[in-house]
């Protein structure tokens, strides 16, 4: 599978002119994109996505740390399959 890079400019999809030209595309071509096969570049020096997580879930209860709260996640999972 190949990849290639685009931008989202104005609403529109924009391919570099080399890109375009490997892909046999000219200016006004219509192209069908995949949703499940889009997928966002990752920029080097952007903010951390995770970042908006922190404070969504309440701290802890005593006792309680990351892994036995996941595990009992999961073993609430596994209860309702």
């Amino acid at each position: 599978m190949t990849t290639f890079r685009g931008t989202v400019k104005d609403g529109q999809l924009v391919f570099p002119a080399e890109v375009a030209e490997q892909l046999g595309l000219h200016e006004g071509d219509a192209v069908d994109v995949q949703q499940a096969a889009l997928t966002p570049a990752q920029s080097g020096g952007g903010e951390n996505p995770f970042l908006a997580w922190i404070g969504v879930l309440p701290p802890f209860e005593e006792g309680m740390d990351a892994v036995r709260f996941t595990r009992e996640l999961r073993d609430l999972d596994d209860e309702a399959s």
